[in-house]
């Protein structure tokens, strides 16, 4: 009974330090005890591992052995959504699923994303200081409503953007930690406030789901192509699945497109040489480039794969060991959480010289494995939209950056937070605009 407190006082701080410097921390707990090492939190226990070689053997395990973390992610996605899905429920959503995120139905929102990029900086006068990541939500949540709902009306939009960022504001990490926080006070509780934010975003995506089974033939964006896809048996979707891959794609897709967008701007800005480099292979293409010449580009991959590699938008990916099973030698319990850590391995500096600094070109030369660059996770559950995000997150930061000329603002480094089950930026990315709205 005496070591509880002192247990509670240990999982407090390894909580605090996973949300706020989840880098420093993991790698500090990988130092001193080897990897993989266990890390308790709040929650529970995790066994955490940065090692290529771990990280490869979770991700080629059998599916049905890597269970998803349903008690992390579960209230902000909902439990029907394809992340929590397992076994052969798993595999037929993601059939589902995939075909409006991939190949030439991607490439098909190029010109959404050039506008939406190239409108969101617009407006800010030459001299003007502003704030990034508020424009990169606005771009990241305009190309997701236009491209899920085929919405153009601005208010509409808005009505969007107002509900994914109550939602994603009112479940910090601590509340997805504190569990036991995850019920009603009253009305007036962390949880209650959650829920009704959760509530008007689910109350929207059935009118859109209304609207799109109302409209006449025609529409071909995502909604409506969910709507219409069917399993081998010949059905469709129910409504409480469709309700939350709709808030899956809404709230994933917003979050980590505008929060890396905002970081590469904001790093190309504190590293002029590598902006010049990037200017130098814009140029050519002009102040409104065509999507498909941007993904095309060795560079500007570059600069988006090294954005990633320091800034990862999840932190750690975890999954639940459906069985027991045994990673080099250590037998892992049926239960127990294991999770590569995106923060250990990107910071690896046997693979990464360096590994502190902004250099894109150490993509150019290389291309490491799945279990040395995992941005969106690996495997069988690696995330469905991941090829989505990267041309997305390609074409934005190309239109932008053609368009556009800034200049950073002078200042400490900024660290990331989590923010959910996100990172975020601890404190605002400004920029200083240099050029007004492009002709």
């Amino acid at each position: 009974m005496g070591a509880a407190p002192a247990d509670l006082l240990h999982r407090s701080v390894n909580t605090w330090g996973l949300v706020y410097d989840a880098a420093r921390m993991l790698r500090r707990l990988a130092d001193r005890h080897g990897d993989p090492f266990v890390l308790p939190t709040l929650d529970e226990s995790y066994v955490v591992t940065g090692d290529p070689r771990h990280v490869a053997a979770i991700f080629s395990a059998d599916p049905d052995v890597m269970d998803p973390p349903s008690g992390v992610v579960e209230p902000l996605l909902g439990d029907e959504t394809v992340v929590l899905a397992r076994g052969a429920r798993h595999r037929r959503k993601r059939k589902l699923l995939a075909p409006p995120l991939h190949g030439a139905r991607m490439k098909a929102y190029g010109d959404v994303i050039a506008e939406a990029a190239r409108g969101a900086f617009r407006g800010v006068a030459p001299g003007e200081a502003f704030e990034v990541l508020p424009r990169t939500q606005r771009l990241s949540l305009d190309v997701i409503v236009r491209a899920i709902f085929g919405l153009t009306d601005p208010g509409a939009i808005e009505r969007f953007q107002s509900s994914v960022s109550e939602v994603i504001d009112r479940f910090p990490a601590w509340l997805m930690f504190s569990p036991w926080l995850h019920r009603p006070m009253g009305g007036v509780g962390p949880w209650d406030r959650y829920q009704r934010s959760t509530r008007r975003l689910l109350d929207q995506l059935r009118e859109e789901i209304a609207r799109a089974r109302s409209a006449s033939e025609g529409r071909d964006d995502i909604l409506a192509l969910l709507l219409s896809a069917r399993d081998e048996d010949g059905a469709p979707l129910p409504e409480p699945e469709l309700l939350d891959e709709l808030r899956t794609l809404v709230i994933a897709g917003h979050e980590t497109t505008a929060t890396t967008l905002g970081w590469a701007l904001y790093r190309l800005h504190q590293n002029p040489t590598v902006l010049g480099r990037l200017r130098d292979e814009l140029g050519p293409l002009g102040r409104t480039p065509e999507p498909s010449a941007l993904s095309a580009l060795p560079y500007l991959g570059a600069v988006c794969d090294e954005t990633l590699r320091l800034q990862p938008i999840v932190p750690i990916m975890a999954r639940r060991v459906a069985r027991d099973w045994t990673l080099d030698g250590h037998v892992i319990a049926a239960g127990t959480m294991i999770c590569p850590a995106v923060m250990l391995t990107h910071f690896d500096p046997r693979l990464y010289p360096s590994p502190s600094e902004f250099r894109p070109e150490r993509f150019l030369s290389w291309r490491p494995s799945p279990g040395e660059f995992y941005p969106y996770g690996g495997g069988a559950r690696r995330c469905l939209g991941a090829a989505m995000a990267g041309y997305e997150l390609k074409v934005a930061l190309g239109s932008v950056l053609a368009a556009y000329r800034f200049d950073g603002v002078p200042g400490p480094a900024i660290a990331s937070v989590m923010n959910g089950v996100t990172t975020r930026p601890a404190r605002p990315i400004r920029l200083v605009a240099c050029t007004s709205t492009p002709g």
